[in-house]
């Protein structure tokens, strides 16, 4: 892996957080006040994650035998603009009360290239689905049936949509012409219940700040969206088919301990371009499926079962690229930075767009491959 390492030479402070970053390609290191400043660097190329791996999430391809037809009622490819750690204040009468928290945040991105990338991750499925052997039903088809209006009416969002997922915060895109829309929450297990470290959900309510968009309490009320995805199946007689992609670039730590009797925290994020296992899935709603709603465990962040058939992808894929730069502050908490006792904010940018387009590009269209192959006739 390359690295590009920034050092911070300090004079060493009680209660002086320290933050470090690590990129597929860079790490910084650096302390609240800075006395000098060394950078390293490296080259070379970059690694790419092994052929993907797909597995069915509690179903089979004999589900899906009913009919060859389907119908991509929706595509949605999640980009992630936060992620987080955290250490909680230990128990114990001897133990380190402070916490910390850090936190990654790709704050913004080029919308157009959002679009290409949703609009590729269409093509590729349909053209899968094609090769397999089903008949994919034209888009006006699906589009011109009441059915699918109440669809898009009681879980529709509007494209673009900030809002959040168990991770942190999110922005949902979908293809050009086709609108996006969630699952029912209870359906997706702990992994649809959002976080927001970056302000892309209100604090009262977790209502999306994009205006039309959902709340923590919207996602939770569609109850009927399975039983109207069977009602649009048994129109079109065809599988109705959803695909979620959900794209990550990164992750954030954080730790404190006591050195001397003191308490010092750190935090440090790492950058690398991934889709998620587990909720990165293809979901076929069948004429004969369950209208009601897939029972998903609520008690930890299994795979997504929104679906009658759903097959996910099983292990995370990922990149070294370097694709990224990474900024990062530090503070103390109190009365006017509420929130943890050290507090870590790390920000990305994406420095590398093309790059970025052809490599998630390609981890979509690989993933979408392996995971069709498994419902192949």
């Amino acid at each position: 892996m390359n690295r590009m390492r920034t050092e911070t030479d300090v004079s060493r402070k009680r209660n002086l957080p320290v933050i470090s970053f690590i990129s597929g390609a860079r790490r910084i290191a650096l302390a609240a006040v800075a006395i000098s400043l060394t950078v390293f660097s490296a080259h070379g190329a970059a690694a790419q994650s092994a052929t993907p791996t797909a597995a069915f999430t509690e179903s089979a391809a004999s589900g899906l035998s009913g009919t060859r037809r389907v119908a991509i009622s929706t595509v949605v490819v999640s980009f992630q603009g936060s992620v987080a750690g955290e250490r909680l204040g230990g128990s114990g009468m001897f133990a380190d009360k402070s916490s910390a928290r850090a936190v990654l945040a790709l704050p913004s991105m080029d919308a157009a290239l959002q679009a290409r990338i949703a609009g590729e991750a269409y093509a590729q499925l349909k053209a899968q689905l094609t090769a397999a052997g089903y008949e994919v039903v034209p888009e006006a088809e699906i589009k011109a049936s009441a059915t699918y209006g109440e669809i898009i009416k009681l879980a529709g969002i509007p494209n673009y949509t900030r809002f959040g997922n168990a991770l942190g915060d999110a922005m949902f895109v979908s293809p050009e012409g086709l609108q996006p829309y969630l699952p029912y929450s209870v359906e997706g297990s702990l992994f649809e219940q959002p976080k927001s470290y970056i302000g892309w959900m209100s604090g009262m309510g977790g209502k999306s700040i994009t205006p039309g968009g959902p709340s923590v309490v919207s996602i939770g009320t569609t109850w009927k969206l399975p039983g109207l995805e069977v009602k649009l199946a048994k129109e079109l007689n065809a599988n109705v088919v959803k695909a979620y992609y959900v794209v990550n670039f990164g992750e954030a730590s954080a730790d404190r301990k006591r050195v001397f009797g003191e308490s010092e925290g750190e935090g440090s994020a790492q950058t690398q371009l991934s889709l998620v296992a587990d909720q990165t899935r293809i979901a076929f709603r069948t004429p004969t499926g369950n209208p009601k709603w897939q029972k998903v465990s609520m008690a930890k962040l299994a795979p997504a079962k929104d679906g009658d058939v759903v097959v996910r992808l099983a292990s995370p894929m990922t990149s070294d690229a370097k694709l990224f730069s990474v900024t990062g502050t530090s503070r103390t908490g109190g009365i006017f930075s509420p929130g943890a006792d050290f507090q870590f904010n790390f920000t990305a940018v994406l420095e590398e767009p093309r790059e970025y387009r052809v490599i998630l590009e390609g981890m979509i269209a690989a993933s979408t491959e392996a995971m069709v192959a498994l419902v192949t006739p």
